[in-house]
C-alpha cells in the first residue's frame, strides 16, 4: 500500500508541475503580443518624428517630447523582451499589469 501512495504522490507532483508551467507559458505569450504592439507604436512615433522634423512647422519642444516618449518606449520594450527571453512569468505578469492596453 505504501508503494501505491508513493507512486500516486509522485505522479500528482509531476502533474502539478506541468499545470504551473502551462500557466506561465500563457503569460509569456501574452507578453509577446504586448511587445509586438509596442514595436508597432515605436515605428509610428519614429515616422511621426521624421515628418515633423521635415515640416519644420512644429517647435523643437514638441519634437523633443516625442523623442523622449520613443526612448522610454524602447527601454520598456527591451525590459519586456528580456523577461520574455528568460521565460520569467513573474516579470511577464508585472509588465502586463503595467503596460498592457485595456
Amino acid at each position: 500500500m505504501k508503494i501505491w501512495k508513493l507512486i500516486l504522490g509522485f505522479l500528482g507532483l509531476v502533474g502539478g508541475l506541468f499545470a504551473v508551467n502551462a500557466t506561465k507559458n500563457k503569460e509569456v505569450k501574452k507578453l509577446k503580443k504586448v511587445i509586438d504592439e509596442n514595436k508597432k507604436e515605436e515605428k509610428k512615433v519614429e515616422k511621426q518624428i521624421k515628418e515633423l522634423e521635415q515640416d519644420k512647422s512644429v517647435t523643437k519642444k514638441e519634437v523633443g517630447n516625442l523623442k523622449r516618449k520613443l526612448t522610454n518606449s524602447k527601454k520598456k520594450t527591451k525590459k519586456m523582451e528580456k523577461a520574455f527571453d528568460e521565460d520569467n512569468a513573474d516579470e511577464a505578469v508585472d509588465f502586463l499589469r503595467k503596460f498592457a492596453k485595456k
